[in-house]
């Protein structure tokens, strides 16, 4: 053998040797079944996670959560072909997050989420994924999020961001191959069609709230929710303000700038030209806060809008959010 080849055997056994090491100290505190906080948030994760996602098709959604575990990024992160993952964002605990679907997991969301109102028996043929894929990926990874979050809400308030949706991970600075981690394994069930979608968690990121995961978590809500259970008096005055609360709604066909010399020259009868098409969308903004993306319609002689999409503040365009 080359001295090259020595170098890169001896390599390879330091870096085994590291995450054997990390795997051993992840055992201890870090493991789990020490942290029943986060048991409790990860065992009611799958029911969150079933209604966040499961409106997006026709077909009824079952999830369920294989296994919570202690790992480490090298044994978690490398990525099958036709996989995806998610780049997340906690800024709260300045750390990262990383959104995994497996190839099946990837296959039968795009397909249940582009319409799709059947799986064939045998399950979906094989086919390179696309870009598209990715932003329609980038959905789901949305939604896990705000189950993640909201799983996350018994005991602390987080938010997660949800980045760009790859087919290789590319480790922030801050994270090795050998950085421990919390895995957890969820299956997605489309009548009878199954994926796993893994979540990871740098173990690093829970240091600030390890002394509230290795408690009991509550069981049901706190704060103003429990309170209006207890309160039926604050509860009626809660609801009553805010029915009575409005918010201004507006529909925006498309926005362009303009000269204002070509202002100064409207007058009653004046055509402004539009660029958008049959195909365009109409931006749905609530208090001057984009919202949604609408399809125009009409019923009763009434013009409609229904809602298709959620909007997103990092898309640059329509075109680019379909892969064009």
């Amino acid at each position: 053998m080359t001295n090259d080849g020595l170098l890169g055997a001896a390599s390879d056994i330091h870096l085994e040797m590291e995450r054997s090491l990390e795997r051993a100290l992840s055992s201890g505190q870090n493991r789990p079944d020490r942290l029943p906080g986060l048991q409790t948030i990860f065992g009611q994760l799958p029911r969150v996670m079933a209604e966040e996602i499961g409106n997006l098709s026709h077909l009824p959604l079952k999830v369920r959560l294989l296994d919570l575990f202690a790992s480490t990024i090298a044994d978690t992160c490398a990525l099958q072909p036709s996989a995806f993952a998610g780049v997340v964002r906690a800024e709260r605990w300045r750390s990262w997050l990383y959104f995994i679907a497996d190839p099946a997991a990837s296959a039968l969301f795009v397909e249940v989420a582009t319409g799709c109102e059947g799986i064939p028996q045998g399950g979906l043929p094989l086919r390179t994924p696309t870009r598209t894929d990715a932003n329609v990926l980038r959905v789901l990874f949305r939604r896990v999020a705000r189950a993640l979050s909201s799983a996350f809400s018994i005991l602390v308030d987080i938010s997660f961001d949800v980045g760009p949706v790859v087919e290789k991970i590319e480790l922030e600075p801050q994270l090795t191959l050998t950085s421990p981690v919390i895995a957890a394994r969820l299956c997605l069930d489309y009548a009878g069609h199954q994926g796993v979608v893994t979540i990871v968690i740098p173990q690093a990121a829970l240091e600030s709230v390890r002394h509230l995961l290795a408690g009991p978590a509550a069981t049901g809500p706190t704060g103003p929710a429990m309170r209006s259970r207890e309160d039926p008096t604050w509860t009626k005055q809660l609801s009553e303000e805010i029915a009575r609360s409005f918010i201004e709604l507006n529909g925006v066909l498309e926005e362009r700038p303009i000269a204002l010399g070509e202002v100064q020259r409207f007058a009653v009868g004046t055509v402004v030209e539009l660029e958008l098409t049959s195909m365009s969308r109409v931006r749905l903004d609530a208090d001057e806060s984009p919202l949604f993306w609408c399809e125009l319609g009409k019923r009763d002689n009434a013009l409609i809008l229904r809602i298709d999409d959620e909007f997103d503040q990092q898309r640059e365009s329509v075109d680019e959010f379909y892969g064009l």
